[in-house]
């Protein structure tokens, strides 16, 4: 083989090469690209504010994927709420954890190409630092429902089939607390007064993701 031939033969290679590299790094930047467009809703708020019927109704409108906070909840967190015992930071730590895991694989999942929502309480500072742990500001938002604790123990008195105790729902208001400008600054928030109707919600939520 000549000298000429084995130029040749480098240049091929050397084509080959840059070709894959620039395949593996329009792949990444189109990954990346699709990542940064995602959002993550998080419908949070104490028990029987609505999470799951606004998370659900958000979802259905917006055609993408949904997961309830309940699901998440060992059976031993059930099993306390049920008795009316309330949870504490280290009962709700794997809970927070398991939901950041499962938020995290969306975000990298690029066959999950639209918007998630997620419902949780996420009452503390330090619960909403655990859900947003390894995320991006941009593609997190929380919606806080708020209501009176004479409206939302209503709801509980009447719901149905659920492990929540109502009796817990002063421990919830107690526990809950408002975002802080700090935290305000480092992801966003939207606040949704929950007397109005679930249509009203929703097309309040609408307008804000507008």
């Amino acid at each position: 083989m000549t000298n000429t031939d084995n130029n040749n033969n480098n240049n091929n290679n050397n084509n080959n090469n840059n070709n894959l590299n620039d395949e593996i790094k329009n792949k990444l930047e189109k990954q990346q690209n699709q990542k940064d467009q995602k959002l993550i809703i998080v419908i949070m708020g104490v028990s029987g504010c609505g999470k799951t019927t606004i998370g659900k109704a958000i979802a259905s409108s917006l055609g993408c994927g949904f997961n309830d906070a309940d699901e998440f909840h060992s059976e031993e967190n059930k099993e306390k709420m049920r008795l009316g015992i309330p949870l504490n930071d280290d009962d709700r730590k794997p809970w927070l954890s398991s939901i950041n895991k499962r938020m995290i694989e969306f975000l990298n999942n690029e066959n999950e190409v639209s918007d998630h929502v997620f419902t949780c309480s996420a009452l503390k500072s330090i619960y909403r630092d655990q859900l947003s742990n390894n995320i991006n500001k941009d593609n997190l938002l929380f919606i806080l429902l708020q209501g009176t604790k004479q409206l939302i123990s209503e709801r509980l008195q009447n719901r149905k089939d659920h492990f929540f105790n109502p009796n817990l729902l002063d421990s919830q208001l107690s526990t809950l607390e408002l975002p802080t400008q700090s935290e305000l600054s480092n992801h966003h928030y939207a606040f949704i007064d929950i007397s109005n109707s679930v249509d009203g919600i929703v097309d309040e939520i609408f307008n804000y993701l507008k």
